[in-house]
């Protein structure tokens, strides 16, 4: 047995470091639109711990949107807020909540994001998890979102 063990160990030293950075995926190149986007997502998730709805109106259009959550499908994003996100936040006492690993991915006017959320709190609802994905568009040199499913 240590006999394998020593063969396997000697084998992985062979490896040499040009096979090593082969394996190593290079760094993402710079894109401002990625970075913007992904700080939208975390600017999303920042003014809905702080239950800053009247920020929060920036984010969305006056027409034309669709919200999934895991249940419901609303068509804008006052509908969204009154009859969803204002609910499910107040079953949550001490809440922090936001988003983490946000991935987007930019194709000019276009991007589409996929992000967890994460709800801690001290109260009786306890903390949770879910997935959250959208779909952005650039109006006018502005990101807003036209398509949004989020699921607990």
């Amino acid at each position: 047995m240590r006999y394998l063990l020593l063969v396997a160990l000697l084998l992985g030293i062979g490896t040499t470091t040009p096979e090593l950075a082969a394996q190593t995926p290079a760094p993402r190149p710079a894109d401002p639109d990625r970075d913007a986007v992904q700080q939208f997502v975390m600017q999303l998730g920042e003014n809905i711990n702080r239950n800053d709805f009247a920020a929060l109106e920036a984010f969305f259009p006056a027409r034309g949107v669709h919200i999934l959550t895991d249940s419901v499908t609303t068509h804008g994003w006052a509908e969204y807020r009154d009859q969803h996100l204002k609910p499910e936040l107040a079953r949550f006492t001490g809440l922090r909540y936001e988003h983490t690993s946000i991935e987007p991915v930019v194709r000019g006017n276009v991007a589409w994001v996929a992000f967890r959320r994460i709800f801690t709190s001290t109260g009786p609802a306890g903390s949770a998890q879910g997935r959250g994905s959208a779909v952005l568009e650039k109006r006018e040199g502005r990101w807003i979102i036209v398509h949004l499913h989020m699921s607990t």
